[in-house]
């Protein structure tokens, strides 16, 4: 085997040839790939350097999904937390308070509950007992959409001082 080859830009080694090479494919694979991301979603990018795959995790809370997330066990078992693990107030009890306190949270595609938030609050303790029921609440399982889990916030109403009604049987 000779060690110069002529290539079409003059003489040079193998080696010098397979690095050329390899640049040249390295620089076609980058140009397709931007071209490709750059008609692409910029949720989803994939960056490939030198055999190094970096991930750019998508930060969006979504509120409509096609699989809403979902307490484990599903409403009724929601339901029967609630009322096992929420405690009236006594303040609310003695000024006869009763309603809704509007929380919302967002569940991770992990299923863990995050960025906890009152919503609309009934004060008298009430707005701190909700807060804390959802916050010892067990992972959920993750909305997702396509399949893929993603972060959805979801709103859930705590009752009190009246009782959760009665899903109807069909």
């Amino acid at each position: 085997m000779p060690l110069f080859s002529i290539a079409k830009h003059g003489f040079t080694s193998r080696s010098h040839q397979q690095t050329t090479r390899l640049s040249t494919l390295v620089i076609s694979l980058w140009i397709a790939t931007e071209s490709v991301f750059a008609q692409g979603d910029a949720q989803d990018l994939f960056f490939y350097e030198l055999g190094t795959t970096v991930f750019t995790p998508d930060t969006t809370v979504y509120t409509i999904v096609e699989k809403q997330p979902e307490f484990p066990g599903g409403r009724q078992a929601l339901e029967n937390y609630l009322l096992a693990n929420v405690r009236y107030p006594s303040e609310a009890k003695k000024a006869g308070v009763k309603g809704r306190v509007f929380t919302s949270f967002v569940v991770e595609p992990d299923g863990q509950l995050t960025n906890v938030q009152l919503l609309i609050g009934l004060g008298y303790g009430c707005d701190e007992e909700a807060i804390r029921a959802v916050n010892a609440m067990p992972c959920w399982a993750p909305g997702s959409q396509s399949s893929r889990p993603l972060r959805v916030k979801y709103n859930l109403p705590v009752l009190f001082g009246i009782d959760y009604p009665k899903a109807k049987v069909r």
